[in-house]
């Protein structure tokens, strides 16, 4: 998904006011799961863009930072190269059994 670069700050007010009104929607429970899907796959987009713009700003107020930033970037880059494709699931500890009726020999 290709789109816009949020350019000045009343575009990044705009979005983070979007991102709160979509916020409420996706919390809603009769969403149904299609709908629901499309609209996080843009309210994650829409949050990237706002992620960019801030880190733009403030690499722009700090320049010192962004040697460091660079190097952080190529260390994720480096990470996703090596991490495997598929997706692991997580282990579930076994359910231990407990005594409920232990109160009751009082």
């Amino acid at each position: 998904m290709s789109g816009k670069r949020i350019e000045n700050d009343e575009q990044l007010q705009n979005s983070l006011n979007w991102l709160l009104e979509k916020a409420k929607e996706l919390d809603h429970p009769l969403m149904d799961g299609e709908a629901k899907a499309a609209l996080m796959a843009k309210y994650d987009f829409v949050s990237e863009k706002v992620e960019e713009y801030r880190r733009e700003q403030t690499l722009r107020a700090f320049p010192y930072l962004q040697d460091k930033t660079q190097q952080e970037n190529v260390f994720e880059q480096a990470k996703e190269m090596t991490e495997p494709v598929g997706e692991k699931e997580p282990v579930q500890e076994p359910i231990k059994a407990v005594n409920l009726s232990a109160w009751l020999d009082d």
